[in-house]
């Protein structure tokens, strides 16, 4: 990659970082969405993987006593089993297709932090099971799922503490997935090695920022300006890329 390529993805995944501290979630699938405008997704969902295992095991050492085992235990078991099929069916999509169920997950992430998706229901603890199925082939195909996982997460009996412990191990079990899945069927990290170097510390010092200007910015404007560039991004992957299929 070129310097001037390493250069802006590293102050992308600095911001988005930022921007996840402060709205609680969105900056993993905002740098995925601009990942791709400088590689293709086989090798930007590995990196993205890469970059993030990173942050969600410096997250997971800070909260370790709030995880929550029983779902982590049932969301972590089926899915590598997942991983697997979602590795399969990745080797026989069209880059375009990729860039599109991305871009749409891009979009869902505006809305998936929302309520009403459950209303005040709560999944039982065995549904965890299927959801990691689930969640692991969806993350070798469109490799950022953190906000919708988010959504089953929200519990009751789950302080913000547990919800944020939780989803970090998801993170990390996800991502070493996909960088495993990756591997096996041929990426190679050797022409994104110093992208990678430089995303991770970028990625670290971006949450910290963004932990410490949470109490000085405008959150309601903040939140508006970031939904704004999901937006387009979003949109951007599924009518801008998604036309090379026409």
């Amino acid at each position: 990659m070129q310097i001037l390529d390493v250069a802006i993805l590293s102050i992308a995944a600095f911001f988005t970082s930022a921007l996840t501290a402060v709205a609680g979630s969105g900056g993993g699938a905002a740098l995925m969405a601009i990942m791709l405008q400088f590689m293709p997704p086989a090798a930007a969902i590995p990196v993205h993987g890469a970059v993030h295992l990173v942050s969600n095991l410096t997250r997971c050492w800070l909260l370790w006593r709030h995880m929550s085992w029983s779902i982590i235990m049932r969301f972590a078991l089926p899915l590598p089993f997942g991983a697997a099929l979602g590795i399969w069916l990745f080797q026989g999509l069209s880059t375009e297709i990729v860039q599109i169920l991305i871009g749409v997950f891009v979009l869902l992430s505006l809305v998936s932090g929302r309520k009403g998706w459950l209303g005040n229901n709560e999944l039982p603890l065995w549904s965890f099971l299927p959801v990691g199925f689930v969640a692991g082939i969806l993350n070798m195909i469109v490799g950022a799922i953190a906000p919708l996982l988010g959504v089953f997460v929200i519990r009751r009996d789950l302080k913000k503490e547990n919800v944020v412990a939780t989803l970090g191990f998801f993170g990390v079990v996800s991502n070493i997935a996909k960088i495993a899945g990756f591997t096996f069927i041929g990426f190679s990290y050797q022409s994104y090695g110093i992208a990678v170097l430089c995303m991770i510390p970028a990625v670290i010092i971006g949450t910290r920022v963004g932990r410490l200007a949470l109490d000085k910015i405008n959150e309601r404007i903040f939140l508006m300006i970031f939904r704004i560039i999901l937006l387009a991004l979003g949109l951007k992957l599924i009518v801008v890329d998604g036309l090379a299929l026409f």
